[in-house]
């Protein structure tokens, strides 16, 4: 190292920074070496990634003045590379050193032998060494020492930092896409990925339900049902080509794309060849099922050209071929928009129950596990039927928000909860956050900073009060200004059901984001299932890295809650600690 180099600390820092602020592997590593190149004089350096999997050692930057990037090698090498990794310490070398080691058969002497060679592991949070850097010196002029060692140390901890933040991402971003218990690309991926128009071809999109499919969840168990779905699930999975995609929807549901078709026949054949797919019988433990299928089908440019509004189209068509008695395949036709409300009755109920204010809020409690503090509450809404009683809102939000009725409901919800935030938080010494939810067409709205500093006012809840939870599809719509806005206030602001909708993850390092609430069906069962445990840790990891909030929610057993309480979250929203629960229980169950 050049000891007289005034910039020594100046450099470190940047290490730092450019690991922090870095989006790009390739990128830090390059940073990183004009760094070191800056504060020792050598230019040649590498960096060895383990594989612990494959158990090979690979070279992802090497920059050498005289050698080659070496070739993949086996973890049991015999390189100064090797050798260091074993003894798991920082290590430096000279030409003697070198000599004296191949002459003990301890390494072996691979390429143009240094002058001076220093290596640091790369280690990971538990300790594992997960790969090397090396920097080495040609000329006599220049050797290593324990200060050069020291901050080759430095490096190599901010390195393992980048390196482990990257491999999160990289896991969310794959968790995001892809749906690993059906290995099927799954709905996020299907609206980032769109659909392809070619002009003169049709594209198709087909909504797959699988009929009666509860039932045998009901009377065989979740364990055959998932099972059914698994097979089912692989043998769309061989239907795909260039022009066909299938993607797993969720629950009991797959969507198919379908490109470059010629006409409406050649959809049609398609689709029914689908169809018979899903009907070859399945054997599981002996027993032999056969599955049915409702198929509904957008066409575009017929139907439309985005996929939203082909998605939606797909699915009315298929509840219309469940009732025309299942087993059906029903190519939408405009006038069943029009049905499916008259059906329902939706809209004119919806209309009065506006006018009617025919709403209940209901609380579910967040726990802070520790000291098994309420420290706040997430407002649900449900619709006081007079004829139906309670419904809930996944049977008229989409609805709502379809008519702008959701402007009204919002309004409604908004203003009640921060009244009775109020109420209950007047005499506490320890004040309950209110989480309430707000769709990504009300964060359109022109006016909900208005909307939010009236309500504000006029409850006399303070801003720190406050949690907005927005759900990831809301990022679509690049709506930073308006979040921007809500978190200059003090607002707070969450991301709802993490992991489940359209996320690109650059978000989480561009908006001013509180909290994640890992969803439920990252938790359920997460004892019994490895690639739910994998998942979960990488949400985890990634929240602590960027010093995010943690809740997790949809918590019901007492292992659920131990697995997650063991990675540091603590905080927690679930039937484990109450059900949402009525104005009025919610004051039993705090104390009021």
């Amino acid at each position: 190292m050049n000891k007289n180099n005034p910039n020594i600390e100046n450099n470190l820092y940047k290490i730092s920074k450019i690991v922090h602020d870095a989006h790009d592997l390739n990128k830090l590593f390059k940073n990183l070496h004009d760094i070191i190149f800056d504060l020792v004089g050598v230019k040649n350096f590498y960096i060895a990634l383990l594989n612990k999997d494959l158990d090979l050692l690979t070279y992802p930057y090497y920059h050498d003045i005289k050698d080659h990037p070496p070739k993949e090698k086996f973890s049991e090498g015999k390189g100064l590379t090797h050798y260091t990794i074993k003894k798991g310490e920082g290590m430096i070398f000279n030409k003697e050193d070198y000599q004296s080691l191949a002459d003990q058969n301890l390494i072996e002497l691979i390429g143009s032998p240094p002058y001076c060679w220093m290596g640091v592991p790369l280690k990971d949070y538990n300790n594992s060494i997960i790969g090397l850097i090396a920097i080495q010196s040609y000329r006599e002029d220049i050797i290593f020492d324990e200060n050069d060692l020291r901050m080759m140390s430095f490096v190599s901890e901010q390195l393992t930092l980048g390196i482990e933040r990257f491999q999160h991402i990289q896991e969310l971003k794959h968790m995001t896409y892809y749906d690993p218990i059906m290995e099927l690309p799954n709905k996020s991926s299907l609206f980032k990925e769109g659909i392809k128009i070619i002009d003169g071809d049709l594209t198709a999109c087909a909504f797959v339900d699988l009929d009666d499919f509860m039932l045998i969840n009901d009377t065989h168990g979740n364990e055959i049902a998932n099972n059914l779905l698994q097979n089912i699930s692989y043998k769309l999975s061989k239907l795909v080509d260039k022009n066909t995609k299938v993607f797993y929807w969720g629950a009991d549901k797959f969507t198919i794309t379908l490109s470059n078709c010629k006409n409406i026949d050649e959809i049609k054949n398609q689709i029914k060849k689908i169809k018979d797919v899903i009907c070859k019988p399945i054997k599981i433990n002996g027993e032999s099922f056969s599955m049915t299928s409702s198929i509904g089908v957008s066409i575009s440019p017929l139907h439309g050209n985005n996929i939203n509004d082909l998605c939606r189209d797909a699915d009315i068509a298929m509840h219309q071929a469940k009732e025309k008695g299942k087993n059906k395949i029903q190519i939408f036709k405009e006038y069943m928009k029009d049905v499916i409300i008259s059906n329902y009755g939706i809209e004119q109920s919806l209309k009065h129950a506006v006018n009617e204010e025919q709403w209940e809020i209901y609380y579910q409690p967040q726990i802070h596990s520790e000291t098994n503090d309420v420290i706040g509450f997430e407002a649900l809404i449900r619709w006081k039927h007079p004829e139906k009683g309670l419904i809930m809102p996944s049977k008229f939000i989409p609805t709502a928000e379809m008519n702008n009725h959701i402007f009204e409901i919002g309004e409604y919800v908004m203003k009640k909860v921060c009244r009775q935030t109020q109420i209950w938080n007047k005499n506490r010494k320890n004040k309950m956050i209110a989480s309430i939810n707000i769709s990504a067409k009300e964060f359109q709205r022109k006016h909900l900073i208005d909307l939010l500093d009236q309500t504000l006012e006029d409850s006399g809840i303070s801003t720190d009060e406050l949690n907005i939870e927005i759900t990831e599809n809301t990022f679509l719509d690049k709506n930073i200004d308006q979040i921007k806005k809500i978190k200059d206030r003090g607002i707070k602001i969450s991301i709802d059901d993490f992991g489940t909708g359209y996320s690109s993850l650059s978000y989480l390092y561009e908006y001013p984001i509180d909290t994640i609430k890992i969803d439920k069906s990252f938790v359920r069962d997460i004892e019994k299932d490895n690639q739910k445990k994998i998942l979960s840790n990488s949400i985890i990891n990634l929240a602590h890295n960027l010093d995010l909030k943690i809740v997790t929610e949809g918590v019901e057993t007492k292992e659920e809650l131990n697995f997650f309480r063991s990675k540091d979250c603590s905080i927690f929203q679930g039937y484990f600690f109450s059900k949402p629960l009525s104005k009025e229980e919610f004051e039993k169950f705090i104390g009021f």
